[in-house]
């Protein structure tokens, strides 16, 4: 059977709906990994940016991918055997007669050059792995981004880290007469850019001045630099001061509660982020997870150990705690 009459070209590349913000060494990254490797995989916690990057590299390639460029969000698919649908679908290929449709569907893209980007691939990590390795070894014109919370662990696989935006120095308010230079610094940075951008579009008289710029900083630092975060703390600004919102950030859960109508629940809310990525997790390294919250500001393996080794449990908190910086929950951080 041709494989011509089973593709049926057509992109599903979603538009933006707000400004990309920053990130230009994390884009050339990208690029430069999608021209070595036929399979990258952006990682990171939820809410780093993931998707918005995928998606923005992705606009700026089309070009290269003369077949098309095809977007699959996987957050809806509950069951991984529907994977393969989920793709084809988006693709247009059908099943023919005589073939499985995973072999309609290596049939149809043997000679076609097409990026596959993979969105929100944390819940069916095995299924996703599967079908990478299984695109890797019979479609060598394809090229796939997927982004995931965990990476896939299939030879070939090229990693980028999508780290938090870049975060102002610590800068004391110098004089008023200095005014316009201390804002130029403010605004390198992207977390602060990223904060002004969403609070004008949600308060149009919104902006950066010499008075609001230390507590905007502040807020950016307090959220780490985690664009959601950042995006839904700056859609308090309708209702509250900056100042007012920063003071309000020790309840966080609460504050940043007002999340966005439509879209990937649990992007509606930060708690929401934390439960998604929670709720994935086997129990012990649940249980390993909510022990280390003891911690504020980082921790040794040494005192890992001692506050979440129980006996009576059998827990390997070494390969829990491995997991986990591959589920990017936690961050190994070198030194001397």
């Amino acid at each position: 059977m041709s494989s011509e009459k089973s593709f049926s070209p057509r992109d599903s590349l979603p538009a933006p709906l707000s400004s990309f913000i920053g990130r230009l060494h994390e884009i050339a990254e990208v690029k430069r990994l999608l021209s070595e490797q036929r399979l990258v995989t952006l990682t990171g916690p939820g809410g780093c940016g993931k998707t918005r990057l995928a998606i923005h590299v992705a606009h700026e390639l089309h070009a290269t991918y003369v077949d098309g460029v095809y977007f699959i969000d996987l957050a809806p698919l509950a069951d991984p055997a529907l994977l393969i649908q989920a793709v084809a679908s988006t693709m247009g290929i059908r099943e023919e007669a005589g073939q499985s449709l995973a072999e309609s569907f290596l049939d149809s893209m043997q000679s076609r050059r097409v990026l596959v980007i993979l969105d929100n691939c944390e819940h069916l990590i095995e299924a996703c792995a599967g079908f990478c390795e299984m695109v890797l070894m019979n479609c060598p014109e394809v090229r796939m981004l997927t982004t995931s919370r965990e990476v896939m662990k299939v030879s070939g696989e090229a990693v980028s880290i999508v780290p938090p935006l870049s975060l102002p120095e610590p800068q004391p308010w110098i004089s008023p007469g200095r005014e316009k230079e201390s804002l130029q610094v403010y605004q390198h940075s992207e977390a602060i850019q990223l904060f002004v951008a969403r609070a004008t579009g949600t308060l149009g008289s919104f902006s950066l001045t010499g008075q609001n710029a230390p507590w905007v900083a502040e807020i950016c630092r307090r959220l780490d630099g985690l664009p959601l975060a950042i995006e839904l703390a700056a859609a308090r600004v309708r209702a509250f001061s900056v100042r007012q919102i920063h003071e309000r950030l020790d309840d966080r859960f609460r504050l940043l509660d007002c999340g966005f109508r439509r879209g990937t629940p649990r992007h509606h809310t930060l708690e929401a982020a934390l439960d998604w990525s929670h709720s994935l997790l086997p129990e012990n390294e649940q249980i390993v997870f909510r022990r280390l919250s003891v911690f504020s500001g980082g921790w040794t393996l040494e005192a890992a150990e001692a506050v979440c080794t129980r006996e009576s449990e059998g827990i390997d908190v070494m390969a829990a705690l491995a997991n986990l910086v591959d589920k990017s929950l936690i961050v190994a951080e070198q030194s001397s």
